[in-house]
């Protein structure tokens, strides 16, 4: 399977995540090609909510619930916008598309290079369109899609019934995995290649265009600014790459893509004043419908957007009782204000305490001094990835510009939090405090480490806008200082695109080794650590064997469990940390005595299991979870070998006909 083969579910899978979330912007009178970047994030919180609400009435999972919900959702946003109290009017798309002339043409050139630096980044550590991740988490990712597919049912309350066995099911978050598999009913595409595609699109896409709406949150239509945060979102080695690597954390990924355009939502949800006509309804309806999608992308994602919005609210209040004051008005209003801003934070550390995992799950211990920890953060090299020398001095230089303006300044609170809580967590002392501050996000080093983006590329992209207005006003010095007549348009225009291209160009080195580290886990070779080259073949030759309806025993932690995800058979594990029922506890144990043990050939056929996998016994994190049932020496009674490749071995199973 080649890219190319794959482009018309690239495609697709853009029109998927962008257009249920611009129809939605139209209804709310928003037409500012910046807000865009909104889109995917309210098509996300679409597409999570009505697959929450779509079993209750008995309508299985495909794209017309969520077509019928977004037309819905539209046309009650335009009702809302409608009401006299919000109305407000909507700019003609001449009015709304014009400007000044840089900024298209700039931001284009900004959102290309970053966009296809993304994507020549990813092409390469996916290998090819149908690799899977050769990692622990990816067993549950990739099945929980096909037990979408199967089940019709994509709602984040039901989808853990797939591994909890007798139990009922808890809330799992299931957005990635609902949008995952509208790709695949809509395209056809094969289950790996549509993974790839979508989170490829994602990192390209909706990831660059919100670095890029968040600076435009900062300082206005500075087309410099904005160009360069689309470029240097492609500059850093810990997101969008680093979540795509380890793990694998497809959720999580696909939340922190959403944080740069959900943060300028709630920017303007409190008064941000660089976007003109933003009506009241949309100002106030955007930062909760992007939290919505945020949150059920994941939950530590919309726990970041708090820890990232603190400013936000902290500097809103400020400013209105400052301004308040200087025009000499009653102090009630603003006590009120403060009052309503306390209530706020009560309920944020009320919900800080509640959306965390279980404290069994944030196992993960520090992993460096505390210096270290500030060295990586001030040199974008978290999780000892290479210097990024260019991006971290243009972010320095964006850090010392938000620390002067009024109207920025919130936003190095917001880098300092995010910094602050990578220091603690990859290098504080494991106890307490530490539990308390990221036990949100697992205590787990990774997933605050792919935070840092969040804040570096917008600070970055204010570095770099500096210096190319630093260099602008020199070259313009100069040719007054010679004697010339007036100042070419190659200054506004060509001369900021060559200096784009070669902050691209200065930021790729570092990738290199991230690139290099993802494709060492989507590679399938002889010794690859979940599914081998010897069991992938055998996993993709099932039709040849195991019948549509049969159920396959595996050992998930051999990389068995794959067979449903990849083969769509049915398997008696889906998840390494899968609970099972009683009877499948006894085939995992004595699978192999089935035609000397009843109860065995009892337990296989209210299962319907008459295949079995066995992959051996190495195992995708090196341990030895048994399965010793699993285990089917050659000649055993019962079992009947269809197919072997190299060790990896298909059994039917006889005993129990």
């Amino acid at each position: 399977m080649s890219w190319f083969s794959v482009l018309p579910t690239a495609i697709a899978c853009l029109l998927l995540l962008f257009v249920p979330g611009t129809l939605l912007l139209l209804a709310l009178g928003l037409r500012n090609p910046a807000f865009l970047a909104v889109a995917p994030v309210l098509t996300v919180s679409v597409v999570s909510a009505t697959a929450i609400v779509a079993p209750y009435f008995g309508i299985a999972w495909s794209i017309l619930p969520v077509a019928a919900a977004t037309v819905l959702l539209a046309a009650v946003l335009f009702a809302i916008r409608r009401i006299p109290a919000l109305r407000h009017p909507v700019l003609p798309w001449r009015t709304a598309l014009a400007g000044s002339p840089r900024m298209p043409v700039l931001a284009g050139v900004g959102f290309v290079i970053g966009a296809l630096s993304i994507a020549i980044q990813l092409l390469a550590a996916f290998g090819r369109p149908d690799n899977i991740s050769q990692t622990f988490d990816n067993v549950f990712h990739l099945n929980a899609i096909r037990y979408v597919l199967d089940t019709g049912n994509a709602s984040s309350m039901t989808l853990t019934a797939m591994t909890n066995g007798d139990n009922p099911p808890y809330f799992y978050p299931a957005a990635w995995h609902g949008l995952a598999s509208l790709l695949i009913q809509l395209t056809g595409s094969p289950l790996p290649a549509a993974v790839n595609v979508l989170n490829l699109c994602i990192a390209a896409g909706v990831w660059t265009l919100g670095c890029m709406l968040l600076v435009r949150s900062l300082v206005g239509p500075n087309a410099y600014a904005v160009a360069a945060a689309g470029v240097l979102a492609a500059g850093f080695g810990s997101f969008p790459i680093l979540l795509l690597d380890f793990g694998v954390l497809y959720p999580n990924f696909l939340s922190v893509s959403m944080l740069p355009a959900a943060l300028a939502c709630v920017s303007i949800f409190f008064g941000n004043r660089q976007f003109l006509n933003v009506g009241p309804a949309a100002r106030f309806l955007l930062a909760p419908m992007a939290a919505l999608g945020v949150a059920i992308a994941h939950p530590n994602g919309v726990m970041s957007l708090f820890a990232l919005s603190v400013p936000v609210l902290l500097a809103a209040w400020a400013f209105f009782a400052i301004d308040r004051r200087r025009a000499g008005q009653p102090v009630r209003l603003t006590l009120a204000a403060g009052l309503g801003l306390l209530v706020t934070f009560g309920i944020m550390a009320v919900l800080w305490k509640i959306i965390r995992p279980p404290a069994v799950a944030a196992f993960w211990p520090p992993i460096q001094t505390q210096g270290q920890a500030l060295g990586e953060v001030l040199t974008n090299s978290a999780m000892q990835r290479p210097i990024a020398w260019a991006v971290s001095a243009l972010a320095i230089v964006g850090l010392a510009i938000v620390f002067r303006r009024r109207a920025t300044a919130w936003f190095a609170g917001s880098f300092i939090i995010v910094a602050l809580l990578f220091v603690v967590v990859s290098a504080g002392p494991a106890g307490r405090y530490r539990d308390l501050l990221t036990g949100v996000w697992y205590n787990d080093s990774y997933r605050l480490a792919a935070l840092l983006p969040v804040v570096g590329v917008p600070l970055a992209a204010l570095g770099a806008a500096w210096l190319i207005e630093r260099m602008q006003e020199q070259t313009i010095r100069f040719r007054a200082t010679a004697g010339a007549a007036a100042t070419p348009a190659f200054l506004h225009t060509a001369a900021p695109i060559i200096a784009l291209v070669a902050v691209g160009l200065l930021q790729a080195p570092p990738m290199v080794t991230p690139v290099a580290s993802a494709r060492a886990n989507y590679s399938t070779t002889p010794d690859s650590p979940l599914v081998s080259s010897d069991e992938m073949a055998i996993i993709q030759e099932l039709d040849n064997y195991v019948p549509a309806d049969a159920t396959v025993a595996v050992n998930p932690w051999t990389g068995g469990a794959m067979a449903f995800a990849i083969a769509d058979r049915n398997t008696t594990s889906k998840h390494t940390l899968t609970t099972y029922t009683k009877a499948t506890e006894l085939l995992n144990d004595k699978f192999r005595d089935a035609a000397t043990d009843p109860a065995v050939c009892d337990a296989a056929r209210a299962g319907n299991v008459s295949y079995v996998l066995d992959f051996g016994t190495r195992e995708v994190h090196g341990g030895n979870h048994g399965f010793q049932g699993l285990q089917i020496p050659d000649a055993t009674p019962g079992f009947k070998l269809l197919d072997q490749k190299g060790e990896a071995k298909l059994f039917q199973v006889t005993a129990c006909q």
